[in-house]
This record gives structure tokens, C-alpha cells and sequence, in this order.
């Protein structure tokens, strides 16, 4: 019965990019860029995931992360300065970008802002200022069959059901007896309190009109036919004014108003069609289909080993500017052919219309100088300002790590506390599940010098070491909780524990061996070698970059745009006392 329907709509990211603003409310400055008092707060209260959190944050912190932010601005005009933006590789990059997000701006100008209205914002606003308590009664309309003729038979019932309550049948118990809303058909059609907006359009019109304990309809709405009973309404409280509300309302309209922006996205791509003159080549199109439907054309996989190359060139469709082949079909079509209805007509135009309408749409918004605005939008200049930066420190970094044998050698030879093999030792287990007595009576048969190992095979109930005789390791120290640390107390091969209880639960062990603490060569430990010199040779030429940056590319902090964000004690680092910058 709700109407809340979810839209996905494009995001756009947080631009933390320093923007020109009033110098009032810069807080640093990174070579010709600036960062604002408004973004550091912002980005400071993400990283402290609450206002309150990052309110206890020192000058230092704040000293810290302005530097964060500004590396990553210093960057980014380092790599201006190189020309990194006019590669190909960034040019095609941001040129995708752009161009899904010119489609964005289109949806929004074309569907969005033609259904999310200021009008039908004040509309919403005028019609929730009050909300209704009321019942209904639903007889639905077939899923299977949504013909005129299939929906008349629903309309003579509500009309019946509605003589029979207007001549003495109570409303409540006409609801538990023929509506066929599930959820409140058991509760006598109750709906409880709903504002303007929960409802589909021609249940909540036809509520609002409703006079209170009167029944209106039948109305029809896309799920079939109700009969409305209003029982109260009342004035919403403490409502803010109109224009304090406006953009929630818009972005409430936004999910609540899906099906119109469908119906007005769907008239929009088909004037597209028509305005770009798309002619399907009929012939071309039911071959393709026959061809699919053959049952000989492979069920999975791809179809086009099929098609010939001369059925490949057939035009299934032109349009004022272009033309669209089989063989584009095929390529649009990939792999999954065995997934659409080839019966249909209409299956292979939907494929021709796949192909021709996002050409349609991303000339529309070209002409309509949306392009051009993508270019400038906060979204899309954080993408390209993070594309520039990978390719900076591809340069600087990723690529200039090419480490020779001796540079491994090297490492190696100055880090060897790190390649340290700690002790391990192997045990075999005699596990017993929950009786003591019997565990003490293994105990003190191994005790007394019968074989560990025989008793093992007999008495080991632990079935994930039975194969191996009760054999664990080696192992380290911290391996098996309270059965490792014992196999660790144990002096000699060959000494036996005394009985070890585990939860409920009791083993008996043998030390079989013990390895000393060796350090590993280098042999053994190269992939650790190489994996940790990669790791400091990144920290080293990471660091060398920003200090190149932030040293060519000046930061100046105005301390005291950052300390009055918000309130700093004079212990620490306030007004009144001069913190040392870290390095």
C-alpha cells in the first residue's frame, strides 16, 4: 500500500579540494590554493566521525591533519605542473566521468525537475499539514491479467460491498470479511495515523477530500479498488515554514514520486527517438530473432559464431546520424542471448534502442552545454584531482621501486629481528572428553614408563590427531592455549605433563621435540625480504615526495583561523602559547 519507492540516483563525493572563497575563512594556503575554515571542519569531523569527537582533538591534531590535506593538495598542483592532467590516460578517464555525470544532469533537468517541482514541493507541504487516521478496504486487481475487461468484475464487487455498508453492513467488519490487503485486513482495514505523502496519489487525494466518518469511493489505484473510511484528522505540529523545508520535501519527492519520474523519463527517451529519427529495418530484426531461435544456436555462451559475416553488416536500424548492425547487436548482446524471450517482437528492438539511446542522450546533454558543466562539478574535479595524483606517485614512487638481489641483501643483513624463527615445539596428545579419573589413570600408566605412544593409539579421543597418533607441531608458544603453554613449561623430550583440563574436557602430553630459535637465511625468508623492503622503499620515496611538494608547493597555517574552529586550551597550544609544527 506504501508508495516510498527507492531511486537510484548518482552521488556525488565530498570535495575536500580547497575551493576560492573569502580570505577570512581560509585556514591555510597550499601554493595557489586555499582550504577553508568550512572544509577542514567538515573533513575533520568525518575523520572523528562526530563533532563532539573532534572537538577534544589537540592544535596538534589539527596541525596534523591540515598538513594531510594539504599533501594532497600540493600533489595534485605538482602534478599540474608536469602536464599529468593532458595524458591520454587521464584525458580518457575524466572524459568517462564527464560524461556519466552530464547523463546525471540531464536526468535531473529532463525527469527530476520536471516531476520534483517547487510547486508540487509547496503542494506537498500545503496538503501535510495535517494527517488523517482512517480504513480501507482493498479488492486487487489480477497480477496475471491487467486488461480493462479483468478489472470490471473488481469494480461490481466493490459497488456490492459498498450498497451492503451504506445499507447497515458495519465498515470495520466488511474489511476483516472481503479486503484483501494482507497487513490490515486482520485489524479491520485500521491504516492508523498517515500523512500526505505514504499513499498513492489517488488514495491520499480521495482521503483528503473524504469527509470524516463518511465512506468514499470505490477509488481506483493501481492496485485495484478501495473503499475509504476517514475517522479523524488533526494538524501536524510544530511544522517548520515552507522555505526552511523545501529541500527536504524535494528530496522526499524525489523517493516517493518514482513511478512519474519513470512514466516522464520513459516519454523523454522516446521523443529522443522520434526526434533522432530511429527506423527499425523490420526484415533485419526478425531474422536476427529467427536466427536465435533456432534450435541448433548455442544455449549459453556467445551467439555470433552463428551469423555470418554478411548477416553481421545487416542494418537493423538508422538514425538521423548513424546506424546500428547486427553485428553491434551481437556485441551488445554478449553472452546473453539464452536470457531474452526471442518470441517477442518487441525483444529485438529493446536491444537496437540499448544501443542508440545512450548516443541519443549523451548528444542531448553535449548540446545542452551539459558536458561542459560536468566538467566543472565537484565530483568530477575530485576524480581527475585523484587521478593526477596516482600518476604522480606512479612516477615517483611505484615505478622507482626496482629492487636489485643486493638491495634485498642489504635489507635483509639490518633487519634480522625480523626474520627470527621462534621456538617450536611437536607434542603428542592423549585427549579424553569429560572423565578425569580415566585421563588420571592414563596419566599414571605413562607415568610409570608405558609406551606414550601405544597408550595414545588406545585412549586419544581427539579424532583430528587419531591418524597421526596423537601428534601435534611443531608449533610456537602462543599456538593451543593452555596445551601449548604447558608443552612449553616441559624441560626434557620425552617428560609428561600432568593431566591439563580444557573446558570440560582433559589431555595428558608428551614433548617430542624441541627446535631452538634460529634465524631464518635469507633464502627462506625472501618473500618476506622482498614484500617488507617493497613496504620500506614505498614509506621512503612516499615521504620524499611530500616533502618535495609541500617544499615547492609552500603551506602557511593561520593559526589562528584554526584555533578558534573551535575553543583550544592555552595548555594546549591556544591563544597564549606557540606549538612547535611536527615535522
Amino acid at each position: 500500500m506504501s508508495k516510498l519507492r527507492t531511486i537510484l540516483l548518482s552521488l556525488t563525493m565530498l570535495l575536500i579540494a580547497a575551493g576560492c572563497g573569502p580570505s577570512k575563512d581560509v585556514v591555510a594556503t597550499v601554493g595557489k590554493e586555499v582550504i577553508t575554515t568550512k572544509q577542514f571542519k567538515e573533513s575533520f569531523i568525518t575523520r572523528f566521525r562526530t563533532e563532539d569527537a573532534a572537538k577534544t582533538k589537540s592544535m596538534s591534531d589539527r596541525k596534523r591533519f591540515i598538513e594531510e590535506m594539504a599533501i594532497g593538495l600540493a600533489k595534485y598542483q605538482e602534478g599540474l605542473a608536469r602536464g599529468i592532467d593532458k595524458r591520454a590516460e587521464v584525458a580518457d578517464e575524466i572524459d568517462k566521468i564527464s560524461k556519466r555525470k552530464a547523463l546525471d544532469l540531464l536526468y535531473q533537468k529532463k525527469v527530476v525537475d520536471a516531476v520534483v517541482t517547487d510547486e508540487a514541493a509547496k503542494k506537498f507541504y500545503d496538503m501535510s499539514g495535517e494527517e488523517i487516521k482512517g480504513r480501507h478496504i482493498l479488492l486487487k486487481f489480477s497480477l496475471t491479467d491487467t486488461s480493462v475487461a479483468a478489472q470490471e468484475p473488481v469494480k461490481t464487487r466493490a459497488d456490492s460491498i459498498k450498497r451492503a455498508i451504506m445499507s447497515g453492513l458495519d465498515f470495520k467488519a466488511a474489511a476483516k470479511l472481503f479486503s484483501e490487503d494482507a497487513t490490515s485486513a486482520a485489524d479491520s482495514g485500521d491504516l492508523g495515523w498517515f500523512q500526505w505523502g505514504r499513499m498513492v496519489d489517488e488514495f491520499q487525494e480521495a482521503a483528503w477530500k473524504a469527509v470524516p466518518n463518511k465512506m468514499a469511493g470505490p477509488v481506483k489505484s493501481p492496485y485495484g479498488y478501495h473503499l475509504i473510511l476517514v475517522e479523524e484528522k488533526r494538524p501536524v505540529q510544530d511544522r517548520r515554514p515552507f522555505e526552511e523545508s523545501k529541500e527536504r520535501i524535494k528530496n522526499q519527492l524525489k523517493e516517493v514520486e518514482g513511478q512519474k519520474m519513470s512514466d516522464v523519463a520513459k516519454e523523454y527517451v522516446t521523443s529522443l527517438r522520434k526526434d533522432n529519427k530511429l527506423e527499425y529495418k523490420e526484415p533485419s530484426l526478425t531474422a536476427f530473432r529467427e536466427k536465435l531461435k533456432d534450435p541448433n544456436t548455442p544455449k549459453s555462451g556467445p551467439v555470433g559464431p552463428v551469423f555470418t559475416d554478411a548477416e553481421k553488416q545487416q542494418i537493423a536500424a538508422t538514425y538521423k546520424n548513424g546506424k546500428v548492425t547486427v553485428a553491434d547487436m551481437l556485441e551488445k548482446l554478449g553472452n546473453n542471448a539464452a536470457r531474452v524471450d526471442w518470441t517477442q517482437e518487441q525483444s529485438s528492438r529493446d536491444l537496437v534502442n540499448a544501443i542508440a539511446e545512450p548516443k541519443f542522450l549523451e548528444e542531448n546533454a553535449k548540446n545542452m552545454g551539459l558536458y561542459k558543466e560536468a566538467l566543472k562539478d565537484p565530483s568530477v574535479l575530485e576524480q581527475k584531482k585523484n587521478a593526477v595524483i596516482r600518476l604522480l606517485e606512479k612516477d615517483e614512487v611505484t615505478d622507482k621501486i626496482k629492487p636489485t638481489e643486493e638491495d634485498e641483501r642489504k635489507y635483509y643483513e639490518t633487519h634480522l629481528d625480523n626474520y627470527i624463527q621462534p621456538e617450536t615445539r611437536t607434542i603428542r596428545e592423549i585427549f579424553i572428553k569429560t572423565d578425569s579419573l580415566k585421563c588420571a589413570r592414563v596419566h599414571d600408566r605413562a607415568a610409570k614408563g608405558e609406551d606414550f605412544k601405544k597408550l595414545t593409539v588406545r585412549f586419544n579421543e581427539k579424532e583430528s590427531t587419531q591418524n597421526d597418533t596423537g601428534r601435534i607441531g611443531p608449533f610456537e608458544q602462543k599456538r593451543f592455549g593452555l596445551i601449548g603453554t604447558t608443552a612449553f613449561q616441559l624441560k626434557n623430550t620425552g617428560e609428561i605433563s600432568d593431566v591439563v583440563r580444557v573446558g570440560d574436557n582433559f589431555s595428558v602430553i608428551q614433548l617430542l621435540q624441541i627446535i631452538p630459535s634460529r634465524t631464518k637465511t635469507l633464502e627462506e625468508a625472501s618473500a618476506q625480504v622482498k614484500r617488507e623492503y617493497r613496504t620500506f622503499k614505498t614509506d621512503e620515496l612516499q615521504k620524499s615526495l611530500e616533502k618535495l611538494v609541500i617544499e615547492k608547493h609552500k603551506l602557511s597555517v593561520k593559526e589562528d583561523k584554526l584555533t578558534s574552529v573551535w575553543p583550544v586550551s592555552k595548555e594546549d597550544g591556544g591563544p597564549g602559547k606557540k606549538v612547535a609544527r611536527e615535522p
